[in-house]
């Protein structure tokens, strides 16, 4: 049975309601995280999960439930373009962590969606903070054929609930250069040559029982993973900081025509003017502004807007931990605190994060985007406003978490 908390609903959600009955949301402030940035006051048509219609006048389609927002602000639901929710349930201990290949024999080949849970007490904790969708990407293992730190495959979920949380598999692969195990001079050539080899094996899948790659503990499934890599048919997400790391990436992208997705990239801003013109987008945490290695000595809050006005496409997000994922809209409060606007600021938790995974069908309000939207009590990037209802795919979700009820528990104990 699915219950509908909204103040806004309630007086006409039912009980286990058919999805595919149409949904006529009215009367709203609507920051559509598109090209048409915002409507004043306008509703949204939902059908069979989509979005059929946005506008001011719209025509209400037969058999409609009709729900005036009274105003309130709508955005589409919030996206994490990097995090561990749904893989990682306690950092520690437990057998709770499953965002790595651990102790096992695989970097590349790690994928991460047989690690989901969807049964995990973060997602409705995430689902609370506006967050509908959400990419999941592996940390390294540490054991490398090659002495890099690829991390294995990302994969994308969606908050919506029951046991099918898993939207794509295998969206691209993780390479950490932040957290380096050899010098750099011997890096960038030994990122190459893993290349070259997973190049040759694409060419004569032989040559792995031959010999004939140059390093000799190479896995099928490390070599199957990076095969779309080198074709340029999935990125390769690149956790780096400095800005002369960040260059020899573009670089390293150019030679090799490998499509990237640079994260961190906290020095970015010094280079923004590159990064924009090789196309590369950047997922970041507008906080990190400290120095506290030699590879971020120029870490700044304005990071973000930097790359922004250099053109550069980028995609906000707050710690990495799954527990953190709700916090979303705070971080990107803060970049537009220090002079991020707030359009740029809404595209970096929605749209973009999913235009940079290649994904197309959610991320905006507009026709035939999947129906992602969350209701606001007021600005989504203050504290104190409320996230009032939340859809995913159209279907309104419970907002309750174990958070929620413990407090509510505790509340009311005499």
């Amino acid at each position: 049975m699915r219950y509908c908390f909204s103040a806004f609903v309630s007086s006409v959600c039912l009980f286990g309601a058919a999805v595919a009955q149409p949904l006529l949301l009215q009367n709203a402030t609507i920051f559509t995280g598109g090209p048409e940035a915002e409507l004043k006051t306008g509703s949204i048509v939902i059908e069979d999960e989509t979005i059929t219609a946005v506008g001011a006048e719209l025509r209400v389609p037969n058999g409609a439930r009709i729900v005036d927002l009274k105003g309130a602000i709508v955005t589409p639901g919030l996206v994490v373009a990097n995090t561990t929710l749904g893989a990682v349930e306690v950092n520690a201990g437990a057998n709770a962590n499953d965002g790595s290949g651990a102790k096992s024999t695989l970097t590349s080949g790690v994928d991460l969606q047989y690690a989901i849970n969807p049964q995990s007490s973060l997602l409705p904790v995430a689902r609370s903070g506006g967050v509908t969708r959400a990419f999941v990407t592996p940390t390294s293992s540490g054991r490398d054929p090659s002495g890099l730190k690829f991390g294995g495959q990302s994969v994308s979920i969606n908050t919506g609930g029951g046991l099918k949380v898993i939207d794509v598999s295998q969206l691209g692969v993780t390479l950490n250069l932040s957290d380096k195990n050899i010098g750099r001079g011997a890096l960038f050539v030994q990122l190459k040559s893993a290349f070259a080899d997973v190049r040759l094996y694409a060419k004569r899948a032989s040559a792995l029982n031959n010999g004939e790659l140059n390093a000799n503990d190479w896995t099928q499934a490390d070599l199957n993973a990076l095969v779309p890599i080198v074709r340029g048919e999935k990125p390769l997400i690149v956790s780096v900081d400095r800005a002369s790391d960040i260059l020899n990436i573009i670089q390293l992208s150019k030679d090799e025509k490998i499509q990237i997705i640079l994260s961190r990239a906290n020095e970015g801003w010094v280079v923004a003017d590159q990064i924009a013109a090789a196309d590369i987008p950047v997922i970041l945490d507008p906080t990190d502004n400290l120095p506290q290695s030699f590879d971020r000595l120029a870490s700044s809050f304005k990071n973000a807007v930097r790359l922004v006005d250099a053109g550069v496409k980028i995609a906000i997000i707050g710690p990495r931990a799954g527990h953190d994922a709700r916090l979303l809209r705070y971080h990107a409060g803060i970049a537009v605190s220090h002079g991020l606007s707030r359009q740029a600021a809404l595209e970096a938790i929605t749209i973009n994060p999913a235009r940079i995974w290649g994904q197309e069908n959610y991320g905006a309000i507009a026709v035939g985007q999947k129906a992602d939207i969350a209701i606001w009590s007021g600005d989504p990037f203050e504290p104190l406003t409320d996230l009032v209802a939340l859809y995913v795919n159209g279907e309104e979700q419970s907002l309750e978490n174990r958070q929620s009820i413990l407090r509510d528990k505790y509340l009311s104990a005499d």
